[in-house]
């Protein structure tokens, strides 16, 4: 048996976990609708992400088509998964239709739209022989044919889809229909005078890379080079519809240098993670109820005005758990009341794969125009999200903030913030940490740590020079800091409990270090009791005697994406709480900055330890020494949501 449990695989299986709250009958149906386009949209950055390592070859052997056949039977999951939520979304005029079972009235409504909304906005290709066909955009949607012209000579075209287009045209009555089937069933008039003999739809999926040269003079312009060739990226899967006939399958992967390896026919619509179009509809009685968020107590109004955030935390430090409480304590409420307050000079903010329209980014450019000094690092690098970094970059700019890029070689992970005041005849610096950069288009679960501490405030000064090249610290008072000291003090933690009695409780997206991973394994052989909440990839193998005896693996069934990271070495209030942004893989400890910041505040102190005691007792996955996911409890709609929701409120839970 190895030492450690497959990575990939591991990723794969998170996936999995995903779609299991999709296939819950008893769920509500877009919140279904929801998981499904999540579990899909995994798959796709998985392929993204990890590039060409997923590709079975002879050199790989086992591992790769141990990875093929689990993406394989995942897709065919999906697919199983959709049909079984037809008769289910029907009823509400949901269920996305099938051109070939329309009657004629509502066909003749679709030519229309044809007419006037999809025709002007695609264009149809026609190969010269022996030419290949264009480079599909990654992860757009297209439609390959096969032509006969005039001469009787066989052709080849393509149409790809751009993303202005939506996925799904509605029916006069709101009923949806795949894109791909209204634009198939007018092949004829757009390749006229051409003969169309075979079409299927195919979508392919590109390495997620940018090797835009750092020492660039202008970074961001480079940038913005790089991301409008972004169909250069080398390809690494082809999805194609399962009627796809041999030659034009054949065409494709020689046109996009791919395997018959990386060819994955799946059985109905692609591209499922577009049914975000039907789960962000506004239909409240399709989707689950949640508690409502509560406004912390000490972010209350009284008397009908509402306590300045600023002088809150000046009394001691303020924790926001998102979605449970409220947007008063919010980081976007945090960045609006600096550019607000005639007291602030100065605020500094780290974005991370941020959403061009949201209130952080509309804050931090008012601050500027109101004269505040605003520096603002953006990571260009951030995978899957350089367009919207570079929009933001260009939008920031333009109102005049300060925009940096970071370090050379070393990506900005972390979400943090510094705001500096005047208050009297001194300053004080207002600190934030969080989890994750808001972005008001995804449901994440977050949380975020704001003080006025003095230490702090030292430290994110310092974290702030070290990323704009002005020094390099050795040390931090308090936080710790990657690729600094994190992965030291994390270790050092570790060995502290590493014996009979120790106590370790972790919770994080992935746990992949093998460093980290081993120093668990001989803390775990020296008694120590050790509980993982891990959202996604693990790479740990549990419950091993002589390796990880007292090592269990927990994986949370909520239906919010995770982001919050907490690590608790020992137990009760004696223990050595920490609230990240980082996981546990060598690219979040040793080539990202990312920071750890311990928490003081007994009361929050509490709180992050009740909220793993949630994950690590309520209805979820747990990892078996194998490798397998074992659901521990059917999920009860709610579940730890409930239990963090009355947290959040301060009810008895």
């Amino acid at each position: 048996m190895s030492r450690y449990l497959d990575e990939d695989i591991s990723w794969i299986e998170s996936g999995a976990r995903v779609l299991a709250l999709a296939e819950e009958e008893a769920a509500a149906p877009l919140e279904r609708v929801r998981m499904l386009a999540l579990a899909a949209q995994g798959l796709d950055e998985m392929f993204q992400l990890r590039g060409s390592q997923p590709r079975p070859s002879a050199s790989s052997g086992g591992h790769q088509r141990a990875v093929r056949l689990r993406v394989q039977e995942l897709i065919q999951r999906q697919g199983r998964a959709l049909r079984r939520l037809g008769p289910v979304l029907a009823p509400h005029g949901l269920c996305p239709c099938d051109w070939e079972a329309l009657g004629s009235r509502d066909r003749a409504y679709l030519a229309d739209v044809f007419r006037q909304r999809v025709l002007p906005a695609v264009a149809p290709i026609v190969t010269e022989p022996g030419r290949p066909l264009p480079p599909p955009a990654d992860l757009s949607l297209n439609v390959a044919v096969r032509l006969r012209d005039e001469d009787g000579q066989i052709r080849f075209g393509s149409i790809e889809f751009p993303p202005i287009l939506p996925r799904f045209v509605s029916l006069a009555d709101g009923r949806p229909v795949p894109l791909e089937q209204l634009v198939v069933a007018h092949l004829s008039s757009l390749f006229a005078p051409f003969e169309v003999r075979a079409h299927a739809a195919f979508r392919v999926t590109r390495q997620a890379a940018l090797p835009t040269e750092p020492a660039a003079e202008d970074l961001l312009a480079a940038t913005e080079l790089q991301l409008s060739r972004d169909r250069s990226g080398a390809a690494v899967r082809l999805e194609v519809e399962a009627s796809m006939p041999d030659d034009l399958v054949a065409r494709l992967v020689s046109d996009l240098d791919l395997g018959e390896g990386d060819v994955y026919p799946v059985h109905g619509l692609l591209g499922l993670a577009s049914l975000r179009q039907l789960s962000d509809l506004d239909r409240p009685d399709l989707k689950a109820a949640r508690p409502p968020a509560v406004t912390p107590a000490r972010l209350a109004p009284v008397g009908g005005d509402r306590p300045d955030p600023f002088q809150v935390v000046e009394r001691g430090d303020l924790l926001v758990h998102a979605p449970y409480d409220s947007p008063a304590g919010s980081v976007e409420n945090f960045v609006t009341r600096a550019a607000n307050d005639p007291g602030v000079l100065a605020v500094k903010h780290t974005l991370y794969r941020p959403s061009p329209d949201s209130s952080v980014v509309r804050s931090l450019a008012r601050a500027a125009e109101r004269g505040i000094h605003v520096v603002v690092l953006v990571e260009l690098a951030a995978r899957l999200g350089e367009r919207d970094s570079a929009t933001c970059a260009r939008s920031l700019e333009k109102a005049g903030v300060h925009v940096v890029y970071g370090l050379v070689g070393v990506r900005t992970h972390c979400p943090v913030a510094l705001v500096v005041a005047q208050r009297g005849k001194g300053l004080i610096r207002y600190s934030m940490v969080s989890t994750i950069t808001p972005d008001p288009r995804v449901r994440v679960e977050a949380m975020s740590l704001m003080s006025a501490d003095a230490e702090l405030g030292d430290d994110l000064s310092d974290v702030f020079n070290y990323l704009t090249g002005y020094s390099r610290p050795n040390r931090f008072r308090r936080l710790l800091v990657a690729p600094v000291s994190l992965r030291s003090g994390l270790l050092a933690h570790i060995r502290e409990q590493s014996t009979p009695g120790g106590r370790i409780r972790i919770k994080v997206n992935r746990l992949v270090d093998r460093e980290i991973i081993d120093a668990l394994y001989a803390a775990s052989e020296r008694g120590a009791e050790i509980d993982l909440v891990v959202a996604g990839a693990c790479a740990l193998r549990p419950g091993v005697a002589g390796l990880s005896p007292t090592i269990r693996v927990v994986a949370p069934a909520g239906w919010s994406r995770e982001s919050s990271k907490i690590f608790c070495f020992g137990a009760g209030d004696a223990a050595a709480v920490y609230l990240s942004s980082a996981d546990l893989a060598v690219r979040n400890l040793d080539r990202q900055v990312d920071v750890a910041v311990p928490i003081s505040d007994p009361v929050i102190r509490r709180r992050l330890q009740a909220t793993l005691d949630a994950h690590l007792e309520l209805p979820g996955w747990q990892l078996e020494a194998d490798g397998s996911w074992r659901r521990r409890v059917a999920s009860p709609h709610g579940g730890v949501g409930d239990r963090l929701a009355a947290l959040a409120a301060g009810r008895p839970s």
